[in-house]
């Protein structure tokens, strides 16, 4: 089997680095490239040796920490050796210590450098490879402006005017080409989409957003989502996300709700009846124990919000505009 794709693999753990270690890259359709990182910074910056016979790789696994005989160096300052050379190729960091505190700490700076930051053992074939064919597809919108994003985001031609406010600067008339383009475009707009947009609640939600929106208790929302699958993302990167996009959630919601001939005030206390959510599957504040929380709140600052409560159980932390929803905690009762 011909690999399509090609993937380095810069790790000073020679076990991990052959191969022999992992699971990762066995099955043919990924050519792993071990590349052990001493002198990795002579190689690229001063050599102008390729890692690769031809081209560019796909995608860059770096491990956070390395330590070769005389040579260290962290996983980040690798990131930027390869950027340098390698402008467009995303580079993802990965540790086996990934659940220590030190790294914990440490992957919130990280996470201004990596697209992603990861275990090993999370490092999946075809999760790569489904990332690697949507940069490609990121790739291939450039030049045609505003409906190529929209296409990408497989986003309604309605949610235009939504979007393009909220794009960086750069891809706000789509993604440039030819000389207007600046290298690292396609990275960049990726970074955007998957820590910005899915990431934080406004025009997509999450399970227990769209859950608290239509008034329906998070541990019973399965029984109640069939009916909005349609309206579920689709676009990239929805293969390692599940998000809803919320314009769609309340348009499909506004239509049943005119075919019942029912009218929609406020959504967390008029989507059950709509619904036909059981009155015992309603959503209640995890605060005050009453009905019809109107949103989501974090425990502490900092963490992700994972409560369904009533505005006045929760204090905002982080205002975010009219487009996102506001970050809140928990009050103390």
């Amino acid at each position: 089997m011909n690999s399509e794709y090609t993937v380095l693999w810069v790790d000073d753990d020679e076990g991990r680095r052959t191969g022999q270690d992992r699971e990762f890259g066995r099955d043919g359709r990924i050519k792993v490239i071990p590349v052990e990182p001493l002198n990795l910074a002579e190689r690229l910056l001063h050599g102008g040796e390729n890692l690769v016979e031809e081209g560019a790789p796909d995608l860059a696994l770096v491990d956070w920490y390395l330590q070769t005989g005389e040579y260290s160096a962290d996983g980040p300052s690798i990131e930027g050796i390869l950027h340098d050379r390698y402008p467009e190729m995303p580079v993802y960091g990965f540790s086996n210590q990934y659940g220590d505190q030190r790294f914990m700490r440490e992957r919130k700076q990280g996470e201004n450098r990596f697209e992603i930051i990861t275990a090993p053992d999370q490092l999946k074939d075809e999760g790569i490879i489904k990332d690697i064919d949507a940069y490609r597809n990121i790739e291939s919108k450039k030049g045609e402006g505003l409906l190529g994003i929209l296409d990408l985001l497989k986003a309604e031609k309605d949610l235009k005017n939504k979007i393009q406010p909220i794009l960086p600067q750069e891809f706000a008339e789509g993604i440039p080409a030819g000389e207007d383009y600046e290298p690292g475009g396609v990275l960049r707009l990726a970074r955007w989409i998957r820590h910005d947009l899915l990431r934080q609640p406004g025009l997509v939600w999450d399970d227990i957003w769209t859950a608290t929106k239509l008034g329906i208790d998070i541990d019973v929302f399965e029984e109640y989502r069939g009916d909005l699958t349609s309206e579920e993302y689709s676009g990239v990167f929805s293969h390692n996300i599940h998000r809803w996009w919320r314009y769609e959630v309340t348009k499909k919601l506004h239509k049943m709700a005119s075919e019942e001939d029912i009218t929609i005030d406020r959504t967390w206390k008029d989507a059950p009846r709509v619904l036909g959510v059981n009155v015992d599957d309603i959503a209640v504040c995890d605060v005050c124990g009453e009905k019809y929380p109107e949103t989501v709140a974090a425990e502490k600052a900092n963490e992700d919000p994972e409560f369904q409560v009533h505005y006045e159980c929760s204090n905002i932390e982080n205002s975010r505009g009219s487009t996102f929803e506001d970050l809140r905690v928990l009050v103390e009762l």
